[in-house]
């Protein structure tokens, strides 16, 4: 261990009086880890004296430890060098070389703390940003961290104990920490780990319990609860549940966090245990100021659903101060629903409806069967809460809720038990008219998602009837509780009674005759109806429009968004939208094209979408992260045969951004115009590509010739050109082929010439195929030769014209021809072509001939497991052919992946063809067992290459020495 520190001390001791933190300590440190180190290692370690660090300059060898552990834990101002920080593991070394010479008492209580905290830190996940995160971690080398160091924070905070110092609050955390670390919530109720458990939570709870009332932040108090309900002890729990009351009673402010964990308790605890958490709650609402108070903070929504008013009631800390008439209601809401009048059995049935929707909103799954706790007497708590959990049960399911009728027919029944509710509350206690505006506007919205024209009625014969519609559209708070309701009950109204003009407009009449409060009115109910059905909303927007009400811009953008491709183009047009809707749009537009790629678009709607980017990329280009839309975009419509407008869009983006498309997506479309034909689109591309791009020229024009140059498209393919390269000729004469213009000298080689030939066979142009191979036979060897020749004999078998015994005797005209005027050696591939042209010849080739002709090959030497050339197969005479099978001329080795397993499956094909099933199931059995010898063969010789190397390598491993000694031995 001290020969490591000793390292490391190495590192980070060097001297330099520029450094902002003192590193001479650190230095002096490496002096007292060498006189730790044994007599015989002081020699070694005295080169680590340099003449510019003398031994006087710094502290003493005995003080090096301490005095760099204490500069370190004096919360230097600047950082230092990134090179010269310390590691964790440095600190901890210093931390133990000062406690072996008894130097600990040097460290004052604030450097114990601040010790504490930078272990502690280090101990947690670094993400997490706790109000005790030590300050010192930006001064410790960064890097993973694969340990903790827990066991050393209890170790130093028992220090602090024995010397007689207070624990400050953060040292009761991480120790509080500490111990919570050390559970193990899956070995709970085990025998021998029971009293462990339990001593590390009582531990944990007695430094929690000193600290809790004076810090909230929720990275304190959640990890302490959460251990406390994991484990099964009812002890514990009572504990997690006095912990819960102390925040509620003594924290104004309670997070999101913790908000999780109390509904959790109230949702898996009886209501006889939760009499302190309600207590708590009661005077919490209490004590919430008066209306007439002071105002902090900012201000509540004005709320105009049910949806918005639980928002503010299931959330604590409570609404601010504020004279304002809805933070009034909603006061009186909390005091009826937790004062400590109303039962505890009621107080536990509210915070479950908010456990409720917090979960409900919280996961976003849509709940199949809601239940609520609701008696025959429902308040008015209950009520909004159980309104609020239907909105985010029909948001979730969307469109589909139609469609499903059970699920549907339960929230019809519990909506019209819910209005009840409501009617027999109104008259009884008089609620203001702003908790009856919201749930007047969430009656309308529910009644419009399940086309209940009968409660669609009666919400609005008693809104009519309670005098809710009646008001200030100027008001700060009734003005969008107003437009809330009528948005509302116009959403509802076309969804109940359809989407007429003459009704939209006349509704609009009655709620005002202000054209900005009816445009305001119908914006909202479009943003609503987008979400449930956006073809009405399009039609009420469009409605709105030729009625010359002015849609709000994000509701249009919305709407736009949500249509499908035919009318979500026309808002491309708006002229209200900004750069980044239209932007927006257009990926839309882009992802929708994509998955309805089969479908056919008019030419009009191609062109509107080109334009759009045309006009919106035409002098700056689009931001980075829109590339991958955009390219997505460009491809779609390259597809869609917008090629031309594809091409000016890209020309334009790379004159202001040459880098801005990724070069495979530049190359895949151009495969895309060769591909779909649009062969001037790829020359375009070429030539846009290499004016911006002249790296990538070479790579381009082989992309675009291959395709040209065996196309009937020969004036295309000889204009690509390369600025400032010369063109060299592949076949002299481009009538053949006008494309060899392209390729430069260096390419011309045997796979080149191969690739052209194929280019020439699939374009149906044996003749200008045969013209260039006699061309280059004479540049090429032998070998390259031979697979020209099989690429042109095989070429006559890809005609579909002419076939059977016409296309045999072509080929081996053909064949003779190569041999005796272009110098070809025939190879076991050449035999393979001539067995496929006579295979697919029935009638001249029956099941017998068939098989003396695989006994010829067999004869011929190609290998056929436990048969031999003695011994065929199917033991028929020998056959008397010609030249053109004559086995004895052909090279000895026989290549299984290349020669004989593909003549068996030729072989196998042909006999089921001609329904010889014994035949074929024997050569079968052959390709299994030479199959299965191929593949031992090839193990062998990987193993015999792995022992050569392995033999290679430990020749030249050997050393020296090595070779001496063997030499002595032999002289010996």
């Amino acid at each position: 261990m001290l020969r490591w520190c000793l390292s490391t001390v190495r590192v980070l001791g060097g001297v330099d009086g520029a450094q902002r933190i003192s590193f001479r300590s650190l230095s002096s440190a490496s002096a007292h880890v060498q006189e730790c180190l044994p007599r015989s290692t002081n020699t070694s370690n005295r080169s680590l004296r340099t003449s510019n660090d003398p031994q006087e300059s710094g502290p003493s060898n005995s003080t090096r430890a301490i005095s760099a552990l204490r500069e370190i834990l004096r919360s230097p101002t600047q950082a230092p060098d990134p090179s010269r920080k310390p590691t964790p593991n440095t600190i901890r070394s210093f931390y133990i070389s000062a406690k072996a010479r008894g130097q600990l008492s040097q460290l004052d209580s604030a450097m114990l703390s601040a010790l504490i905290g930078l272990f502690g830190s280090l101990s947690v996940d670094s993400t997490s940003r706790c109000v005790y995160i030590s300050p010192l971690l930006p001064y410790v080398k960064d890097g993973p961290v694969t340990r903790d160091y827990w066991a050393f924070v209890k170790e130093v905070v028992s220090l602090k104990q024995q010397r007689g110092m207070i624990l400050a609050h953060s040292d009761r955390y991480w120790m509080m920490r500490a111990e919570l670390a050390s559970l193990s919530p899956s070995k709970d109720g085990q025998p021998g780990y029971t009293h462990a458990f339990d001593r590390s939570l009582s531990c944990a709870r007695e430094h929690y319990l000193h600290f809790s009332r004076y810090v909230f932040d929720p990275d304190v108090h959640i990890p302490y609860l959460t251990a406390l309900l994991s484990s099964t002890d009812p002890l514990h729990k009572q504990w997690a549940i006095d912990a819960m009351t102390s925040i509620l009673l003594t924290h104004p402010f309670l997070h999101t966090k913790v908000l999780k964990v109390l509904l959790g308790i109230v949702h898996d605890t009886d209501t006889a245990l939760l009499g302190s958490i309600l207590s708590a709650i009661s005077i919490r609402v209490t004590r919430f100021p008066s209306p007439g108070g002071d105002t902090t903070g900012a201000p509540i929504a004005v709320p105009v659903d049910a949806t918005t008013v639980t928002s503010a009631l299931s959330v604590f800390p409570l609404p601010v101060a504020s004279p304002s008439p809805h933070v009034k209601a909603i006061t009186e809401l909390l005091h009826e629903a937790f004062s400590s009048n109303t039962p505890l059995a009621h107080r536990r049935s509210n915070l479950l409806l908010c456990s409720l929707l917090y979960c409900c909103n919280g996961s976003g799954v849509s709940i199949s069967s809601p239940d609520f706790p609701l008696d025959g007497g429902a308040s008015m708590w209950q009520t909004l809460f159980a309104l609020a959990i239907l909105e985010q049960v029909t948001r979730a399911a969307g469109p589909a809720l139609l469609h499903d009728r059970a699920l549907r027919g339960r929230i019809q029944e519990m909506i019209r038990s819910l209005h009840e509710s409501w009617l027999h509350l109104m008259p009884n206690k008089s609620h203001l008219t702003i908790i009856s505006r919201a749930v007047t506007t969430s009656l309308f919205r529910l009644s419009g998602v399940v086309v209940d024209p009968k409660l669609f009625t009666a919400c609005l014969e008693s809104s009519t009837n309670f005098g809710l519609w009646t008001g200030d559209f100027s008001d700060t708070v009734e003005g969008p509780q107003l437009a809330a309701m009528a948005a509302m009950h116009l959403a509802a109204l076309v969804q109940v009674r359809g989407c007429r003009a003459e009704l939209v407009m006349k509704t609009l009449n009655y709620y005002s005759t202000d054209v900005q409060h009816q445009s305001v009115v119908v914006s909202t109910a479009i943003k609503d109806l987008i979400h449930r059905d956006v073809e009405l909303a399009c039609i009420l927007y469009n409605i709105a429009v030729h009625g010359g009400r002015e849609i709000d811009i994000d509701t249009a953008y919305a709407l736009a968004r949500a249509l499908p491709l035919p009318h979500a183009v026309g808002f491309l047009k708006h002229e209200r939208f900004s750069r980044a809707q239209v932007g927006g749009l257009l990926s839309n537009i882009a992802c929708f094209l994509k998955e309805t790629r089969h479908q056919h678009y008019d030419a009009d709607l191609l062109n509107d979408i080109g334009i759009s980017l045309c006009n919106l990329y035409a002098i700056s280009p689009p931001p980075i992260h829109f590339r991958g839309h955009l390219q997505l975009l460009l491809a779609e419509l390259c597809t869609r045969g917008s090629g031309f407008q594809a091409m000016a869009i890209i020309a334009k983006v790379i004159k202001v951004y040459p880098a801005f498309f990724q070069f495979s997506f530049l190359l895949q479309l151009i495969r895309l115009f060769l591909r779909r034909k649009q062969f001037r689109c790829a020359l375009r591309m070429q030539k846009v590509l290499v004016n911006a791009r002249g790296g990538c020229a070479v790579n381009l024009r082989h992309k675009a010739t291959t395709r040209l140059g065996v196309t009937v498209n020969r004036r295309l393919s000889t204009n690509i050109f390369v600025a400032g390269r010369k063109s060299h000729t592949l076949f002299p004469g481009g009538c053949f082929w006008a494309a060899g213009t392209l390729f430069k000298s260096a390419m011309s080689s045997g796979p080149v010439y191969n690739r052209a030939l194929q280019g020439l066979i699939y374009a149906r142009r044996p003749h200008a195929a045969k013209v260039a191979f006699s061309r280059v036979a004479s540049k090429v060897n032998k070998e390259s030769r031979t697979i020209l020749g099989n690429t042109l004999l095989h070429g006559v078998l890809t005609r579909p014209v002419p076939r059977n015994g016409r296309r045999v005797r072509k080929l081996l005209g053909l064949l003779d021809n190569l041999v005796k005027d272009q110098q070809f050696t025939p190879d076991r591939v050449t035999i393979n072509i001539i067995l496929k042209a006579l295979m697919a010849w029935r009638t001249a080739f029956d099941y017998q001939r068939l098989r003396a002709l695989f006994d010829h090959m067999v004869r011929g030497g190609y290998p056929a497991a436990s048969y031999s050339p003695s011994h065929p197969p199917f033991s028929t005479p020998p056959l008397r052919t010609s030249g053109t099978l004559a086995l004895s001329k052909l090279p000895p080795y026989i290549s299984f992946e290349k020669h004989a397993k593909p003549m068996f499956k030729m072989f196998i094909k042909a006999f089921y063809l001609r329904n010889d099933v014994e035949a074929a199931r024997t050569v079968v059995e052959i390709l299994k067992v030479e199959q299965q010898k191929a593949i031992l063969q090839r193990e062998k010789r990987s193993m015999a290459r792995l022992k050569g190397r392995m033999k290679a390598e430990s020749k030249m491993t050997r050393g020296p020495r090595d070779d001496t000694t063997h030499v002595h031995n032999d002289r010996s």
